[in-house]
């Protein structure tokens, strides 16, 4: 089952994670929950405190179309600039340039606590960047300039409100 997907102004989005120390059955669920939750928002990547949950874990789209996920990720390596427009689960039909590095080079653990490293450029190291920013308490928006965020903030709230009155009179109908 997919998790609710997290709209950006929520606080869960600009606060740090918390390393993931047990790579057990909760993990597992956490992270098929947010995967069901991006492949049904159609997105390329998703990371745990975008369904809710502040723990220091991710799932990141390849060019070609397969996913994995990094636990516990750091950047170790950054170069090169490159500004590519950029879009976010929890900012949604948002989409805006924003300035990342070409190519980067992350350790992260898999499911079962294993490190790995990887050096990635171009929409790779851009994917991992974003869902690495989300894991450190960052949304793209704050790159953006501050009428650009402004603009997008006002869009977000107006989203916000319609989705609680939707959710309230799903409640209200069950009644």
């Amino acid at each position: 089952m997919a998790r609710d997907i997290v709209i950006w102004p929520n606080k869960v989005l600009n606060s740090p994670t918390k390393p993931v120390t047990d790579f057990g059955e909760s993990l597992t669920k956490l992270l098929d929950e947010m995967f069901f939750a991006m492949k049904e928002a159609e997105g390329i990547g998703i990371a745990a405190n975008q369904v809710g949950v502040s723990l220091r874990c991710s799932w990141v789209g390849r060019e070609d179309g397969s996913f994995f996920e990094i636990i516990n990720p750091q950047i170790l390596e950054k170069s090169g600039s490159v500004t590519l427009e950029e879009g976010c689960l929890s900012v949604p039909e948002s989409f805006e340039k924003t300035p990342r590095f070409h190519k980067v080079k992350v350790k992260y653990q898999d499911r079962a606590g294993e490190w790995h490293e990887l050096e990635a450029e171009g929409r790779l190291a851009h994917v991992l960047q974003h869902e690495i920013d989300h894991l450190d308490g960052h949304v793209f928006v704050d790159y953006l300039s501050g009428l650009k965020r402004g603009l997008i903030l006002e869009k977000m709230k107006k989203l916000q409100k319609l989705m609680k009155r939707r959710k309230d009179e799903k409640a209200g109908a069950k009644e």
